[in-house]
């Protein structure tokens, strides 16, 4: 890279992607009903990862309740150029920038008497882990980048009568930003940021008979400001990136057809469209980038057959609609696109008080392309991306 480039030219990369880093949301990590891709998750209250999944359920559990999930994500991203130019030109024909990582959360719900219940959950809503490598066509506006977030999220649940419940909880999230970018030894760019902010969610909870029932649950939006730093060549600036975990709902059914099968369903809406802007603090100078992403929306079908008393099977199948589909506005940081989900999985009744569920899930990103245009370059290409999701769940009636 050539050191003439200016530090004002710099800073337009950093604020060029950087919010889309906290875009995504995946379910998969608080581990809500992943074996069946999400579906049914808000009307299942089977055990106490409902403290998540819609806290108003959580008057179904007649006994207090733990609850551990142990996960692993495994990212497949490969980057195609198709004619990157002039500062964009010369990288790898290919760069692959999957990665790998451990999650996990915990949850607890707990009776307090014949109406109200209360419970909590550690997990982790969102978040980015991507590492192309200097080799990388874009790798002036990132090598590497990570966004973390972890939600503490204390619930109460009412039961208003013998079909009815509601739920209501606090959320306290953690984000931390990383993200290399922009360099060669002399010239090197990082960005770094934590924030703590917090949020609400609402829910309800409605059987018509133990064999049909729904379930609804709010999140609301939480907006971040990542305090931190802006290292270049060595040298610091103050900085604040704000980033957006945006509101999502979803409904969901429950039904059995029979006594060994059943029917599970959601429907689901993100709030995308919230971002619009990206505003970034540097020092004393604001500056708002134009983002204009689409709200999303999810279905997801899925299914249980009962082998026998210990063992159940499960899947199911998920489609969400692409939150942006210009090449122009796509950013290396989040290929985005349609996404569909695949999952599988299985429930062992171990005994009266333990129960496990192990599964797995696979997330087809599709084949965005990307056209980012910057300084009268074009870095050009297409994208391959899926993600694996696979872990167990622990749940231990006291």
């Amino acid at each position: 890279m050539n050191t003439r480039i200016t530090v004002p030219l710099v800073l337009s990369l950093l604020v060029s992607h950087n919010a889309m880093a906290g875009a995504y949301m995946f379910p998969e990590l608080g581990g809500v009903n992943v074996s069946t891709a999400g579906a049914g998750a808000q009307a299942l209250a089977e055990g106490a990862e409902t403290a998540f999944a819609n806290s108003a359920a959580m008057t179904k559990l007649t006994e207090p309740t733990l609850a551990f999930n142990l996960q692993g994500m495994a990212s497949d991203i490969q980057y195609t150029d198709t004619g990157s130019d002039g500062i964009f030109s010369g990288g790898e024909a290919t760069t692959q920038a999957g990665t790998a990582m451990p999650a996990g959360a915990m949850y607890y719900v707990a009776p307090i008497n014949e109406q109200w219940s209360a419970g909590i959950a550690l997990v982790s809503t969102g978040g980015s882990v991507i590492d192309y490598g200097a080799d990388f066509s874009g790798a002036l506006l990132l090598q590497d980048a990570k966004l973390i977030t972890t939600q503490l999220n204390p619930s109460v649940a009412y039961k208003v009568n013998e079909q009815l419940s509601l739920g209501v909880g606090l959320v306290a999230e953690y984000g931390k930003l990383e993200q290399n970018f922009a360099g060669t030894d002399k010239f090197q760019t990082e960005a770094t940021g934590s924030d703590l902010d917090f949020g609400y969610t609402l829910s309800a909870f409605y059987e018509f008979s133990d064999n049909h029932r729904l379930g609804f649950s709010y999140r609301s939006e939480i907006e971040h400001n990542m305090d931190g730093n802006l290292t270049i060549a060595h040298q610091g600036l103050d900085s604040s990136v704000g980033i957006i975990m945006p509101a999502n709902a979803s409904l969901s059914g429950y039904h059995n057809v029979t006594d060994k099968a059943a029917l599970l369903w959601s429907l689901g809406w993100t709030q995308f469209s919230t971002i619009e802007t990206t505003n970034i603090a540097l020092d004393q100078r604001v500056i708002e980038i134009q983002r204009l992403w689409d709200d999303t929306a999810t279905a997801s079908l899925g299914g249980y057959y009962r082998l026998n008393e210990k063992w159940r099977l499960e899947g199911g199948v998920s489609y969400e609609s692409s939150p942006q589909d210009d090449p122009t506005m796509q950013y290396p940081d989040v290929p985005t696109g349609e996404l569909w989900k695949y999952a599988i999985g299985a429930t062992y009744d171990i005994n009266q008080s333990w129960r496990m569920n192990i599964y797995y899930e696979y997330l087809d990103v599709g084949t965005p392309s990307i056209e980012f245009q910057l300084a009268n370059s074009t870095l050009r290409g297409d994208y391959s991306a899926a993600i694996h999701f696979f872990g167990v769940m622990t749940n231990y009636r006291f």
